[in-house]
């Protein structure tokens, strides 16, 4: 039933080679669930390499689920790539609601390779270092399990004023709020500052969440298209004065989704026309830590001189998700607001994470951590723009970012929108359709690929995939209107 084939001449090791084969036969439905493996020795044979290769190479198969191994019985292909059968029916609905819960649904199932989520890989979180932490904070329990302070632990919001600093942020622990994560961060913000049926402005394509927000607390996105350096300035200038916006939402550094990073000119000339036009700003800063050539160019809060700018981030893209810690700057004039509305939205965070983040920040963890790592997603990256320059067609462009985990894609659309969404998840891969983040129709297909949770051989297996399918859909179809793409 395999059909496998090793390249003793490749950078990967044999094993991971073998891997990623069968889990490429798993996800086209070559290899359905309960198929039977080859015996370790019977593989070793085959291909000629040594039974500690396969069995390596089933190790890693059984530790992510795509296998399950049975003493006196053999390997099989596990049965929950059953959940396969549940494809045809995500993302019926392309709206950024459905996306995010198509993209939590995915990376569930066991037989899709998903770049759909800009995620760090749960493989490299700092587990053992983080819960020494934890360990050494037993004899705090009982204080850390009850309620803490609304304002977030002050050994965690020193920590990250310290952290700050460094970035060139002057800022005080009693201006940091301690949030349950980026998202509630922007929740926060956006509610402190506006009122329902206010306009906010956001880039073009924005994030998800973002616009999730703003739907629930009726408040209007007005759009505003980014560029290769970051938003257009004179359209950005004349939305302004024509539609008076309360605030500009940003991801100025490796933007989600398209990966671009606004350059430091244009960051200037935002901070004079929000200046001119008593605008306010939303700095999501979520991702600027995981920078592959150099720090990025200053921030706006840095650059903010009459507090103007409201700075966020957190630690679920640079640590772990499951910390669900963030945290956000409390201009003065806001400070009050934030804390009331903190409040009456989440009493306070989880006191035990929060303390064993402070001490983790304060013995280097973080940044040994992003030693460790950064090289490894910056070989990921590579491996993508390598696979998409390898793979595909021509008409295809997407840009090359410098940092984070997203990369977004531009084609002429040939088919109508989730046709190669659909194609993609019954054949095993998974993205997110640009549609999700656009707050027009388009006559573009768009479409994000995330670098972070893959191998380099999964990536390579996913854009190859990718590139076929949209190879066949160019050939076959017509496109609609003309191609403008966003970077």
């Amino acid at each position: 039933m395999l059909d496998l084939t090793i390249n003793r001449d490749s950078k990967p090791p044999l094993y991971r080679q073998i891997a990623e084969q069968i889990k490429t036969q798993i996800s086209n439905g070559r290899l359905p669930a309960n198929s039977r493996l080859p015996t370790v020795r019977g593989l070793a044979r085959s291909l000629g390499v040594t039974r500690l290769t396969v069995q390596n190479a089933y190790a890693e198969l059984q530790a992510d689920g795509w296998v399950e191994a049975t003493v006196g019985r053999g390997t099989f292909v596990s049965t929950a790539v059953q959940q396969m059968s549940l494809q045809p029916t995500i993302g019926q609905y392309l709206t950024p609601d459905s996306a995010i819960n198509d993209m939590l649904a995915i990376n569930q199932v066991i037989g899709v390779r998903s770049m759909a989520m800009a995620h760090a890989d749960p493989s490299l979180f700092p587990m053992d270092a983080f819960w020494q932490q934890m360990a050494q904070l037993r004899l705090e329990a009982n204080q850390l399990f009850s309620y803490g302070p609304i304002q977030g632990d002050a050994a965690l919001r020193v920590a990250i004023a310290a952290l700050l600093h460094e970035d060139g942020m002057a800022t005080s622990p009693d201006d940091i709020l301690v949030t349950s994560g980026a998202m509630q961060s922007i929740s926060l913000a956006a509610q402190a500052i506006c009122q329902p049926g206010d306009m906010v402005l956001v880039e073009q394509p924005t994030f998800l969440g973002v616009l999730n927000v703003l739907k629930a607390q009726e408040l209007r996105p007005l759009h505003l298209p980014i560029q290769s350096h970051g938003p257009n300035l004179d359209q950005m200038e004349q939305l302004i004065k024509t539609h008076r916006p309360r605030c500009f939402y940003t991801v100025a550094n490796y933007h989600n989704p398209t990966g671009i990073t606004t350059s430091a000119a244009k960051r200037q000339a935002i901070l004079q026309l929000a200046q001119k036009y008593n605008l306010l700003i939303i700095e999501d800063d979520i991702y600027g830590k995981l920078s592959f050539a150099g720090p990025p160019p200053s921030s706006y809060k840095q650059q903010d001189d009459d507090d103007r700018v409201l700075y966020l981030s957190s630690f679920s893209k640079v640590l772990m998700p499951g910390l669900r810690v963030g945290y956000l700057i409390m201009p003065p004039a806001w400070r009050d607001q934030l804390l009331t509305l903190r409040r009456a939205t989440d009493l306070c965070g989880t006191g035990l994470l929060q303390r064993a983040l402070a001490h983790f920040l304060q013995d280097g963890g973080l940044k040994k951590h992003l030693r460790r790592v950064l090289p490894i997603y910056q070989e990921r990256r590579d491996a993508l723009l390598n696979g998409l320059q390898r793979w595909m067609p021509t008409a295809v462009r997407w840009s090359e970012p410098q940092g984070g985990f997203s990369c977004w894609l531009s084609l002429p659309r040939c088919a109508p929108p989730g046709v190669l969404y659909h194609q993609a998840l019954q054949n095993g891969f998974a993205f997110t359709p640009g549609e999700a983040y656009m707050l027009e129709e388009s006559n573009q297909e768009y479409l994000r690929l995330c670098f972070g949770n893959l191998s380099t051989e999964g990536i390579e297996a996913g854009v190859k995939l990718l590139g076929m399918l949209i190879q066949k859909q160019l050939a076959t179809g017509q496109t609609h209107g003309d191609w403008l793409p966003y970077v």
